[in-house]
């Protein structure tokens, strides 16, 4: 007869490669024994990461987490806008406590829960479900809770944090509006979440209502009471409003905020006096140097009410405390205005515009002086604030050639080169005579080609007239142009003396210092011959004409340079600064600076910025590649391999085969996850450090007859040692793990012990591996003692190669502390866990129970510790002398870490027979971990080796400009008679100042504008999408 047997109890725990690292907890207990001590220095190292170990490893995507608390309960950022919730809110506030109440009625009214009762585990779970950012799934959690025990506090809150989270507005607005209404004083925060979203929506009577619960039911609610006093204030209540502050001043009355709120309320009432008492109760309670907006709100009280006295003097002060702030001056321009004092307004205005810290009161300065300029009735002076030159009024159908010139003059000093030159050439074309007006157009036109980078051209047009005959500034632009084409030329000192003359001609200009700092640069990245010494010092030369340069004239692409050689020398501070300003003063966007910046942001480890703006930079050049390439590597230490993965196949497409890094890309390729990419692109290294990363890929992937064929290609083709090292362990472990004997066994531990004779070891295989898997082979022979011995020095080993490795900065690194069962030969936990077996083995059962309590205080996983706790219970059972447990009977195998697709699950199971019971247990264990060089993103060499004048913004002296001893002479207009006299009217200004104010006046104003176009001061995503949606268009 078939007789049914008896069903077998395995209790195994299963492998789970999403398990996060454990939290630090530090142990309370004093160390007696030597396993003890060892014990608690790796926790204490390890958990509580104080250790050496405590390593970024930015190839890992971080565990992100939602951390939500009182004190942010006024950021209103913590829920997202939705589309329909204008629709759905109003349905929702007006029907929300009616529905509820059916509903509590109906269902939950007699089944709420508040005490602790056997499912807390389920709330639990769903705490920790949400502090692991899996939100939707503590959502279910929480329903189902509800569903089945009633309504819960915890529940409710944490179920409308979700529903927060997840932008459902509706549903939380009914979780929190069901917790105030069933548990009114279970936490105050869920008062102003409600609020907060009420008044997002325009529904501020609603909103006072809910604050109103929370301060009824939470005393002296300090954030809740400024909150309904400015709900009150936004709906002119402001009788009920000043009652708030009020309240919140006898709260805490340490806080400016409520008296500020206070005079804003009496300032609406017309109260002027006690406004400005409450403003200054409010600047005692602040620093001098925060005091700015309140000192700006008594300022403007004082100047509505013709006080100018106190008005001044509160100027005064803000001068004092902000002296470069651009608001103040603009209020001290308004000031001036008012007291009729309009020259005195309009250096303030200037002054705001001058300092430029905000855009809005810039504007407003350079608005206010506009109209100050058309009240005085200086139209020109207007014209040219407004437009900065844009054009001349001239009679068109008399003076057509003058139009051209005048036209193609204006474009130049609006850097439209192209148009100027196009309106020049069709002037000196249309003009068969040789008179004056053709001689300044050449001069003119040769300006525009220089600025074009067109220098051979510009060099003819100077070269049709004498040098006596040219004017200053076309002499000056002919010794640069001409130093420029010996540059190309490579005549290296021939360029610099056409730099120097010209920079004696005109030392206050900058460009010769600038073109010099390029000669030098040039002889930095051409001189490889010359000691480092040597080079160095030639781009210490051209930092230093850059800075000569830059106390000059800060131009954009000057900043930009010498913001790159400050990147160079590893001032990353000074760099940040020059690159903001350069991009600030661009008048078009530039993919090199973004880039150049993105790579400044990884050295300050500002990753979101740097991808934003290598983002920024393929947007305007979709052919760079580095950008692609940098762009993966910091997408792949963020996890989000999905895009990394397209720039990386973006980057190898751009880039020539020649000019690939094989072994950067597979090993980025790897760090993906497309592992087969990888194993191909370290194929196409040809070196041995292409074929290690080859084999340790093949580890990884557990291909090991592959990863033995390429070990012996690295040993027969360079003859590696490390090589023979990692062959013949590969070797014993696969041999070991197809057969179990006594000779395998022997003849394992004998040639392990043949390589530490040698003290050597391999590239994949270290020290601490081999004695790991020595003491393995010890333990299946049964030789206890010298297996846990082994055991030990593999984990002294282990120690110190993690430290060496984190000082290597390898990707991928060992960390002993790290819960993660995947390739690694152990961690801390699984050491702990071998040791007890092997002493369990050796009957040393207080050490293994000392051992397996240690390990039991330090797993937080609530799985891990149920199944250990069956171990412990069962050891403990067995040294009873009582009958076989019933339960521990059914174990045969006992399995408590993960051993899936690991090396420790193809070694059999060792049979543990204790007193009464006998069940097999495996110890826990793998390959090695596989560690890469490190990928770091550092300065680009070629950014100076691309330094060229052909790439730089082209700035020679304008010809409109003409400078004398006494100052700047410049056209004022040109007439046009029968008998042409083009020897124009000229008048002398006070100093050369004025006129260059009003070229940069010209500037700022076409960079202004397309900084309103381009948001150059908003956020980079702002900045990016209105790239794009220009390129679009």
């Amino acid at each position: 007869m078939n007789q049914k047997e008896p069903s077998i109890l395995v209790l195994k725990l299963g492998s789970q490669p999403n398990v996060g690292k454990l939290p630090p907890k530090v142990l309370q207990q004093n160390p007696t024994t030597e396993v003890r001590r060892m014990k608690n220095k790796s926790i204490s190292q390890h958990i509580s990461g104080n250790g050496p170990h405590q390593q970024v490893n930015y190839y890992r995507q971080p565990n992100k987490r939602i951390i939500y608390d009182s004190t942010h309960c006024l950021n209103t950022q913590i829920n997202r806008s939705s589309s329909n919730r204008m629709k759905k809110i109003h349905s929702v506030s007006s029907h929300i406590n009616e529905s509820f109440n059916q509903h509590l009625d109906d269902h939950t009214r007699n089944n709420i829960v508040y005490n602790e009762i056997a499912s807390s585990s389920e709330l639990d779970k769903g705490k920790r479900l949400f502090t692991e950012n899996k939100v939707e799934e503590a959502l279910r959690n929480f329903l189902n809770y509800q569903n089945k025990y009633g309504l819960h506090p915890e529940a409710l809150y944490i179920s409308g944090l979700c529903y927060m989270t997840l932008d459902q507005e509706e549903k939380y607005i009914e979780q929190f509006s069901a917790l105030i209404k069933t548990f009114p004083k279970f936490k105050r925060t869920s008062y102003m979440y409600l609020a907060l979203s009420l008044k997002k929506n325009n529904l501020i009577n609603e909103a006072i209502h809910v604050i109103s619960q929370g301060i009824n039911h939470f005393n002296r609610y300090f954030e809740a009471l400024i909150f309904r006093a400015k709900l009150f204030l936004k709906i002119k209540n402001y009788e009920k409003a000043i009652k708030d502050f009020q309240s919140a001043i006898q709260v805490n009355p340490n806080k400016s905020i409520c008296y500020v709120g206070l005079s804003d309320c009496y300032k609406q009432t017309n109260q002027v006096q006690p406004a400005i008492e409450e403003l200054n109760k409010a600047l005692e309670f602040e620093e001098l140097s925060k005091q700015k907006q309140i000192l700006l709100k008594r300022f403007t009280i004082y100047l509505d009410n013709k006080e100018f006295e106190k008005a001044k003097q509160d100027m005064n002060l803000l001068l004092e405390i902000c002296p470069n702030d651009s608001e103040v001056y603009y209020f001290k321009g308004i000031l001036m205005q008012k007291q009729k004092r309009l020259q005195d307004a309009l250096l303030a205005f200037e002054q705001s515009i001058k300092v430029n810290s905000e855009k809005k009161p810039v504007t407003k300065a350079l608005y206010e002086i506009v109209k100050i300029k058309i009240e005085q009735n200086d139209f020109y002076s207007a014209q040219h604030e407004l437009d900065r030159a844009t054009y001349l009024d001239v009679d068109n159908t008399q003076l057509q050639k003058f139009e051209l010139f005048v036209g193609g003059a204006i474009y130049l000093m609006k850097r439209k080169f192209e148009d100027g030159v196009q309106f020049l050439t069709e002037m000196i074309t249309k003009n068969h005579q040789s008179d004056n007006l053709k001689f300044q157009a050449h001069q003119y036109r040769a300006y525009g080609y220089f600025c074009m980078s067109k220098f051979n051209l510009a060099k003819q047009d100077l070269e049709l007239y004498q040098e006596n005959l040219l004017e200053k500034a076309s002499l000056y632009n002919k010794f640069l142009c001409y130093g420029i084409i010996k540059y190309e030329d490579n005549e290296l000192e021939q360029s610099k003396r056409e730099f120097s003359l010209a920079h004696k001609m005109l030392p206050n200009k900058m460009e010769p210092l600038f073109y010099q700092a390029i000669i030098q640069i040039k002889k930095y990245c051409t001189c490889q011959q010359s000691s480092e010494e040597n080079r160095l010092k030639y781009l210490k030369d051209a930092l230093n004409l850059l800075e000569a340069a830059s106390k000059i004239c800060e131009q954009s692409n000057l900043l930009f340079y010498k913001g790159i050689l400050h990147f160079a020398f590893g001032n990353l501070e000074k760099s940040a600064l020059d690159l903001e300003q350069a991009i600030e003063k661009s008048e078009d966007n530039q993919a090199q600076h973004y880039y150049v910046r993105g790579l400044l942001h990884c050295q300050q480890q500002l990753f979101k910025q740097a991808v934003n703006d290598f983002t920024i930079c393929l947007s305007l050049d979709q052919n760079h590649s580095e950008s692609y390439l940098n762009r993966c590597k910091l997408l792949t230490m963020m996890g989000e391999v999905g895009t990394a993965y397209l720039d990386l196949q973006k980057y190898v497409e751009l880039r020539e085969q020649y000019s690939i890094n094989y072994q950067t890309v597979g090993i980025l390729y790897f760090l993906i996850g497309a592992y087969d990419e990888a194993i191909q692109a370290f194929s196409n290294c040809r070196t041995l450090e292409g074929y290690y990363e080859k084999v340790k890929v093949l580890i990884y992937g557990k291909e090991l007859n592959s990863a033995l064929n390429e070990l012996t290609i690295i040993i027969e083709e360079m003859h590696n040692q490390e090589a023979v090292i990692d062959y013949q362990v590969l070797t014993i472990l696969r041999e070991s793990s197809l057969q179990i004997s006594t000779k395998i066994l022997e003849d394992s531990i004998n040639s392990i012990t043949s390589i530490q004779k040698m003290q050597q070891e391999g590239l994949i295989f270290r020290s601490s591996d081999i004695y790991f898997y020595k003491g393995l082979f010890y333990t299946y022979l049964g030789q206890y003692s010298k297996a846990k011995q082994c055991l030990s020095f593999s984990y002294d080993l282990k120690e110190k190669e993690i430290k060496q490795s984190i000082n290597d900065q390898l990707i991928n690194q060992n960390n002993l502390e790290d819960f993660d069962f995947t390739n690694k030969t152990y961690n801390i936990y699984e050491h702990l866990y071998n040791c007890a077996i092997l002493d369990v083995l050796l009957g040393n059962m207080d050490e293994a129970f000392e051992t397996l309590t240690l390990l039991l205080e330090h797993l937080s996983q609530i799985e891990f510790r149920v199944q250990l706790q069956i171990l412990v219970d069962l050891l403990r059972d067995d040294l009873l002398d009582t009958p076989p447990g019933e339960q521990f009977s059914q174990i045969q195998e006992f399995q408590l870490f993960p051993q899936h697709n690991r090396l420790c699950s193809i070694y059999p199971a060792i049979q543990l027979q204790l007193k009464k019971y006998s069940f097999q247990i495996r110890m826990s264990f793998c390959l090695p971990i596989v560690e890469f060089p490190s990928q770091p993103i550092v300065f680009d060499e070629q950014l100076l080796l691309k330094i060229s004048p052909k790439v730089v913004e082209n700035k020679p002296e304008a010809p409109w400009i003409k400078r004398s001893n006494e100052g700047v002479i410049f056209t004022d207009n040109i007439q046009c008679v029968d008998e042409l006299d083009l020897q124009s009217t000229v008048r002398q200004e006070d100093n050369e100042e004025k006129q260059q104010q009003i070229t940069e006046h010209q500037e700022e104003n076409e960079i202004t504008k397309l900084k309103e176009k381009l948001k150059l001061d908003d956020q980079i995503a702002k900045k990016l999408n209105s790239i794009l949606q220009q390129n679009e268009k």
